[in-house]
């Protein structure tokens, strides 16, 4: 598609049914998050967004220009989500294990709550797109690995209180996360939402993988 035909386009989707841009980003990106779980990174395009939106091309480009814009959106704002989320448990109240736990908790319920956005984000993103990035990506890029890190460090930062309070295991508490994420990141594999499953099913799921990731932590007996 030529430049002059695209940013016409453009120009058509940023008029369209007047929509608030925030809420119109937020749908086209929760669309193609559901388009990039069903056919892959490769086999994803622009317009299948839009069919599956009922709009027109125009209005993806208007906010997306590219697939790999879309593709690092879904992302930035899947770990922006889960640090607003997760971060004021780690000042909230009581013990650093109950703490982790709530924590746990919350990461859990969104990815199945959010299922599509997160299971997009959990996957490898630089496979698809560290070779041959533009800078533009490569800036959004080091961004996305910014907020990784410093949600790792939200989980880093518990462990260390609980290990100092005697409750969790003495070990590298950054080392320690990648299990605890790993654990809880799982559920993009396995977990499908059941018909007629209510919000007290998506708690009691979620309070089991808590319960598992907290004792998995817990001081035991020493290794021989």
């Amino acid at each position: 598609m030529s430049s002059a035909k695209r940013k016409s386009e453009a120009r058509a989707g940023s008029r369209s049914h007047g929509r608030d841009p925030e809420s119109s980003r937020r749908e086209i990106l929760e669309a193609a998050a559901e388009i990039f779980m069903e056919y892959g990174y490769a086999a994803t395009s622009l317009d299948h967004v839009a069919e599956r939106l009922g709009a027109t091309k125009g209005r993806v480009y208007h906010y997306f220009p590219s697939k790999a814009d879309l593709f690092l959106g879904i992302h930035q704002g899947a770990m922006e989500t889960l640090i607003a989320t997760v971060a004021p448990l780690l000042d909230g109240p009581g013990t650093a294990a109950e703490r982790l736990h709530a924590m746990a908790m919350a990461h859990a319920r969104m990815l199945m709550t959010r299922s599509p956005e997160q299971k997009v984000a959990v996957g490898k993103l630089e496979r698809h797109l560290l070779r041959g990035a533009t800078a533009r990506h490569q800036h959004t890029l080091q961004a996305i690995v910014r907020l990784r890190d410093d949600y790792e460090q939200l989980f880093a930062e518990v462990l260390s209180e609980g290990m100092r309070e005697g409750d969790f295991a003495v070990q590298p508490p950054r080392l320690a996360t990648k299990p605890v994420l790993g654990a809880l990141n799982w559920l993009t594999v396995w977990y499908q939402p059941r018909r007629g499953e209510s919000s007290e099913d998506i708690e009691i799921i979620a309070r089991m993988i808590a319960d598992f990731v907290v004792k998995g932590l817990r001081k035991g007996e020493p290794l021989p």
